[in-house]
């Protein structure tokens, strides 16, 4: 936030234009994917294919220890509320 109050009149009109331009292109780019799509269908089950890929990236070790921690606290908050156990997960 602090960033933000920083910045002049013009810099902030120069990041509301870039952030637009990008979300237009986004936009742009991906109603075209899809008319590609529509027009190729197997190189869109190609595309698709490679979409899982992505969770073959590593998560990293902090986030694995805050996911963790979560679970704890939520395990702790349900014995102190006297709930019943889960038996759904």
């Amino acid at each position: 936030m602090d960033f933000i109050s920083e910045l002049k009149n013009w810099q902030l009109f120069a990041v509301f234009c870039g952030s637009a331009t990008v979300l237009v292109l986004l936009l742009w780019a991906m109603v075209k994917l899809v008319v590609w799509a529509k027009c190729r269908p197997v190189g869109a089950y190609v595309i698709l294919a490679m979409f899982p890929l992505i969770s073959l990236f590593p998560i990293p070790p902090a986030e694995i220890k805050k996911l963790e921690q979560i679970k704890k606290e939520q395990i702790h908050q349900d014995e102190e509320s006297g709930a019943p156990p889960n038996d759904f997960e």
